[in-house]
């Protein structure tokens, strides 16, 4: 009998010390991810461009009054932002809000908004927060062909561009020397032609605006008579 009440009192003192770890190791971590979204609008684009966002975060939605943008890969790339919780303490944690992409090289970055209460601002990666990638591009280029000469009042001129947002598809290009145009792009590379319009001999400023997201670019074409 004392080997099997010797035998209870070792099974209950190795399961006392199983359940003691295993209730320890239940505590929170010190930041949680939230399992909402953010979507950004456009998500790719030169520098200078406005981004739109709009999201929801999930963890506690009811507690937050603020948001705030900002990027772990690269602060500066968030040259100006405004950001606001819908209702001001949205007991669903939707937020809507814009910032303005500054003078970063191409590339690939982290943009974060992260949700909190009050009104001081919130610091990044901590409580509530949610990711997306946005792509920086070059300043997109138009070239004309024929550009510099031999443009003339009927006749077709073609042109080509690069750098513009992935986002666009479709584009306009104006001028007062353009009578008449088609345009297209296609991952940043735009394709159109214009008709020249019946002015003077001169030098003219065509502009190929990418739509939606706004993103332009110039150049010039000789018409003669």
């Amino acid at each position: 009998m004392k080997v099997s009440y010797s035998l209870v009192i070792i099974a209950f003192l190795v399961g006392y010390l199983v359940v003691v770890p295993m209730s320890s190791s239940a505590s929170s971590p010190r930041q949680l991810a939230s399992s909402g979204y953010l979507d950004l609008s456009p998500n790719s684009g030169p520098v200078g461009i406005e981004v739109g966002i709009t999201g929801q975060v999930t963890i506690t939605p009811n507690l937050d009054q603020s948001c705030s943008i900002s990027s772990p890969t690269a602060g500066i790339i968030i040259a100006g932002e405004a950001c606001a919780v819908n209702g001001g303490g949205s007991i669903n944690g939707n937020f809507t809000g814009s910032f303005t992409v500054g003078n970063v090289p191409p590339g690939q970055y982290v943009i974060e908004v992260t949700a909190c209460p009050g009104n001081d601002g919130c610091a990044p990666s901590n409580g509530d927060f949610v990711q997306a990638v946005f792509q920086t591009q070059g300043q997109p280029v138009i070239e004309l062909s024929p550009g510099w000469c031999c443009a003339v009042p009927g006749s077709t001129v073609q042109v080509f561009g690069s750098g513009f947002s992935l986002n666009d598809n479709p584009c306009t290009i104006t001028g007062p020397a353009v009578l008449s145009f088609s345009c297209k792009i296609s991952d940043g590379s735009l394709t159109g032609l214009f008709v020249v319009a019946n002015v003077p001999s001169g030098y003219y400023e065509v502009a190929a605006t990418g739509g939606p997201t706004g993103d332009s670019a110039n150049a010039n074409v000789g018409v003669g008579s």
